[in-house]
């Protein structure tokens, strides 16, 4: 864990200029080194000189390493990360013991392909594992269920009224600012040890919701400027996400719905932020460690695939969710 951003004022940092830099999501020393010195500079007050002084005394705090051996970083990495169970003993082994920490894994999936089960699993399960944590959940689409927590605390054995209690639910938050400034302070939250879990249901809705109140408002809109505008946004939300996972050592998991009717009417209610820029999926991509695909199959079952990631092999499993929790087929 990274040392506090406080500690900067042991070395004659001012305690306003450190609130500064807080102010824009940046709460330890690791967090300082990780981000742009542009965004230090657009800090009111903040010059060349000031900046130059806050990572000198950062560098007496925790010292930056550009370089490190390949063994070292992997022995430290391996000795940090922990799994969360699926509850699925053949998710699990295809996932190489569970959901990784310090990484994105993005869950996508057409509709009704149990993603949301998934995802209230998933946070039983990581209370079951350590019922000294707690879970965040990020809900875009109203979908969170107390009636399946309850069912699956029930089916994984745990106490359902405690595993509620566990989770903090954010469903409030409808554009882009809204986001980012509950993920800094999410990230100010992070860093004191609490959360090992943050869930974000449905992450793109934002975006594609941006793209249609865009559209709506101006008929004339350079759709180019707009596809930029949508990209940076997904980037920097994505590129905030993983510096928190990497910074504090926790699990992120999000979802995303695809379309695959080529009837449906996509300019109300299912469009395809992806078809309409397929640099998004891109994007996503490049920032989410994992990738895996619910695929819903004969008889109830799920058919799940690793799309992609660094580590695993293509490879897929089978197995069915409702009110008893995840059964392997």
């Amino acid at each position: 864990m990274s040392n506090p951003l406080d500690e900067l004022e042991k070395y004659n940092i001012n305690a306003k200029d450190i609130q500064k830099i807080k102010d824009i999501g940046i709460n330890s020393i690791q967090g300082l080194y990780m981000a742009r010195r542009k965004n230090l500079l657009n800090i009111k007050g903040f010059t060349e000189k000031k900046v130059n002084n806050i990572f000198d005394a950062a560098n007496k705090i925790e010292v930056y390493r550009l370089f490190q051996k390949g063994s070292d970083f992997l022995n430290e990495r391996n000795n940090n990360i922990f799994k969360i169970s699926t509850s699925s003993i053949k998710l699990d082994n295809m996932l190489n013991g569970g959901i990784e920490s310090s990484s994105i894994t993005e869950i996508v999936g057409e509709k009704n392909t149990c993603k949301t089960d998934f995802l209230h699993i998933l946070a039983v399960s990581t209370y079951k594992n350590n019922n000294n944590t707690k879970i965040i959940y990020i809900d875009f689409d109203g979908t969170f269920n107390k009636k399946r927590i309850n069912e699956f605390s029930k089916a994984l054995n745990v106490n359902k009224k405690k595993a509620l209690e566990n989770i903090v639910l954010i469903n409030n938050i409808i554009n882009y600012e809204q986001l980012m400034q509950k993920l800094n302070e999410i990230s100010e939250k992070t860093h004191k040890g609490e959360y090992s879990l943050i869930i974000i249901e449905s992450l793109i809705s934002i975006f594609q919701n941006y793209y249609k109140e865009n559209i709506s408002m101006n008929s004339q809109i350079n759709e180019i400027e707009l596809k930029i505008d949508i990209q940076s946004r997904l980037g920097q939300i994505l590129l905030k996400l993983k510096n928190i996972a990497l910074l504090f050592n926790i699990v992120v998991v999000t979802t995303r719905r695809i379309n695959n009717d080529k009837n449906s009417d996509e300019s109300i209610k299912d469009f395809d932020l992806i078809k309409y820029d397929p640099n998004i999926d891109i994007i996503l991509g490049n920032e989410c460690n994992t990738r895996i695909k619910f695929k819903k199959i004969k008889n109830g079952k799920i058919k799940c695939l690793i799309l992609n990631s660094p580590v695993l092999p293509e490879n897929e499993c089978k197995f069915i969710i409702n009110e008893n929790g995840i059964t392997d087929c």
